[in-house]
């Protein structure tokens, strides 16, 4: 991250391309949590996106007023993630640097003393992943609206839109399990496991629904490819009906 990225300029404001290679530079940071949140704001836009067109093209009243709260939670969603992209990044670097701090020393006082700094901002990393995951669960619920009751034709950023929330929420549930089983043996781990779980369970459900809309929109490719498909074999029937009746 230090070769690739100003230290005056926040991650989200870096040119993409330097973001981009700066996750892929073999460094701690920017790392998962991070990318969890990515996936969050990339479904934010795409959501934004798909009302906002949405709200172009409907009168009805009730898909206004339902376009138009989503829109508004939104407002509050983008920002924490924002905040959170950026906190993640900086504290599992120094998370790193304590680790690479402890296992240089000899002495064991020290070593012990960086280890528990190390696992208490990781703690705190891990609270931040949990957040992220908060965050991005009503997301998945505002993609399927958007994609149910939003314009039709741009059913596929509702879809990208369904896919980051996702996204968001599974690499987030990998990053808490992950930490926590480092965490064993402190009471945070013992605390938050059933977090992990209820928020496992919560991703099922709405992952089932989502995939429900896949099925929706594949159902209607297929009806569709197959009318298609029936009138390409019927029209030369018909036409061979009419020259053999004008013949006669």
């Amino acid at each position: 991250m230090d070769d690739l990225l100003s230290h005056d300029t926040a991650l989200l404001a870096q040119p993409a391309n330097q973001l981009l290679d700066a996750f892929g530079a073999g460094q701690a940071s920017p790392g998962s949590g991070s990318a969890a949140a990515m996936y969050g704001l990339l479904a934010v836009k795409l959501i934004r996106t798909v009302c906002l067109k949405s709200l172009e093209k409907t009168t009805d009243r009730e898909i206004i007023a339902s376009l138009g709260h989503i829109l508004k939670q939104l407002e509050a969603t983008e920002p924490a993630l924002v905040s959170l992209f950026e906190k993640d990044a900086r504290e599992f670097h120094e998370i790193v640097r304590l680790r690479m701090e402890r296992d240089a020393v000899r002495n064991p006082d020290e070593r012990s003393v960086l280890a528990r700094r190390a696992n208490e901002l990781l703690e705190t990393a891990t609270d931040n992943t949990f957040e992220i995951v908060d965050l991005c669960l009503p997301l998945i619920n505002h993609g399927v609206t958007v994609f149910e009751y939003g314009w039709k034709a741009v059913r596929g950023d509702s879809g990208a839109a369904i896919s980051g929330a996702i996204a968001a929420v599974t690499s987030g549930l990998f990053i808490v399990n992950l930490n926590i089983k480092g965490l064993k043996g402190r009471n945070y781990a013992m605390n938050n496991i059933n977090r992990c779980a209820q928020q496992s369970a919560d991703l099922q459900l709405k992952h089932s629904t989502a995939l429900g809309c896949l099925a929706s929109l594949n159902f209607e490719a297929v009806t569709s490819v197959d009318e298609q498909a029936s009138e390409s074999v019927q029209l030369p029937l018909f036409q061979t009906e009419g020259r053999a009746s004008s013949s006669d």
